[in-house]
């Protein structure tokens, strides 16, 4: 689904396919360090440690009373530690996910996590997952504050506060032009706290496949209520089988079990928006889409020969049921063929895929009146809003563009016209 609730102080279910998942509690307002205006009154100051001589470990509370806790930059030999507390707080993961994620990541060359110890041991992180993101010709890195934990015996000791902050201040003077991510409910007033704004809340699209049957199999409460809410008029559309399901005229699709990178980069810079998104050259395609958590495959639309357009699917199991995610699409901007291959690709999948229970799609990808076609409801109108929990995304800008402290690549980075955003943004799909 979009985004469920984290394991926090008040609630016990854990998210393991949240956008932004965050543990370890409410989010503490232990000393206000995260304020907005913090920001603005000290971004001319920064300066980077490696010239200040400041070192990239603190042990020091503010007050100088003694601190059990250090605040700290990933180091390699923390790779099992990290895991450890995944899989207390989260569920297992095994090691080739991590390489995946943090240490191949074709775009940072070291592992952008900061970490609180206490007697040696990891109790909190503050990772990030790295993009080469692109607005108008420019190119940029977006760190995506993500897998973010703190061990329950450790929680409402300021650690989350702590090593955002120390995220904040390391990454200032360095790559990163902004932050940017999609934190449920139960973080998103840490965010706020900490500096970050609002830009939108990203839509999120269900095309329910088999009602009946996946509220046999659901072992998730919240997923039956969906599924039993959006059933009467999913059933509606299954009842009608329109003919655009039987594909276009004159497109051909052909299916991958890998992203064909070339295929895709080369749809993907026949149309590149203005806007901010995932730059999708070959090096995004070739990585991003290798997340072992995920069963991928990938769709190219065809017309006399010509690939006019690709989806890549992600399908994983999550609360007991088969869910898709249609996770990206190109071209993002308008073609001549765009919307064609968009319902030759979307007839084809639906067909592929109607034995899963849900198919997912987020963000304006793809156009909204294009998934009404192929019985996709959003989940910010009714019935899906009274049950789905919505997908917030929020930013804060590292760089100061010309003194302009809110923009990149000319783009107000709090203004969602600013932005194209589909699952292949988001860090867990």
């Amino acid at each position: 689904m979009a985004s469920n609730d984290p394991q926090t102080d008040e609630q016990d279910e854990t998210a393991n396919t949240g956008t932004d998942r965050v543990a370890g509690g409410s989010i503490e307002s232990d000393d206000g360090r995260g304020d907005r205006d913090e920001r603005r009154g000290r971004e001319n100051q920064a300066t980077d440690d490696r010239t200040t001589g400041r070192s990239d470990r603190e042990t020091a509370s503010e007050d100088g009373d003694d601190d059990p806790y250090e605040i700290r930059l990933y180091e390699p030999s923390d790779r099992a530690g990290f895991l450890e507390l995944y899989d207390l707080v989260f569920g297992d993961v095994d090691g080739e996910w991590f390489r995946w994620k943090y240490e191949d990541n074709p775009y940072v060359d070291h592992v952008p996590i900061v970490l609180a110890t206490h007697e040696g041991s990891i109790v909190g992180t503050k990772p990030c997952f790295v993009l080469e993101l692109r607005a108008d010709s420019k190119t940029f890195r977006g760190y995506q504050p993500a897998d973010v934990m703190v061990h329950p015996d450790h929680r409402r000791r300021g650690l989350y506060s702590r090593t955002t902050e120390r995220m904040k201040e390391y990454y200032r003077a360095r790559d990163p032009e902004l932050f940017f991510n999609f934190p449920n409910p139960a973080t998103l007033s840490g965010s706020l706290k900490h500096g970050w704004e609002i830009v939108e809340r990203v839509p999120t699209y269900y095309r329910i496949q088999r009602p009946e049957s996946m509220l046999e199999m659901t072992e998730s409460e919240r997923v039956a209520t969906l599924t039993s809410v959006a059933t009467p008029v999913v059933e509606r559309y299954l009842d009608a089988q329109t003919p655009r399901e039987s594909g276009v005229r004159g497109v051909s699709v052909e299916r991958y079990d890998e992203v064909p990178a070339e295929v895709f980069a080369e749809i993907y810079r026949r149309a590149i928006p203005g806007t901010i998104h995932a730059n999708r050259n070959e090096t995004f395609y070739e990585w991003r889409f290798e997340n072992p958590t995920r069963s991928y495959e990938a769709y190219v639309a065809r017309k006399r020969g010509e690939a006019i357009a690709g989806i890549v699917t992600g399908t994983a199991i999550e609360d007991g049921s088969r869910i898709t995610n249609l996770t990206d699409v190109v071209p993002l901007a308008t073609t001549a063929d765009r919307r064609d291959g968009i319902r030759a690709l979307l007839s084809r999948i639906v067909d592929d895929r109607r034995d899963d229970a849900i198919l997912a799609v987020s963000g304006d990808g793809i156009p909204e009146s294009i998934l009404s076609e192929f019985g996709f409801y959003s989940d910010l109108a009714v019935p899906l809003s009274h049950v789905s929990q919505p997908t917030t995304q929020v930013t804060y800008p590292i760089s100061s563009e010309g003194g302009h402290e809110w923009t990149v690549g000319g783009r107000a980075v709090a203004d969602a016209a600013n932005w194209t955003i589909t699952f292949a943004e988001q860090d867990t799909r």
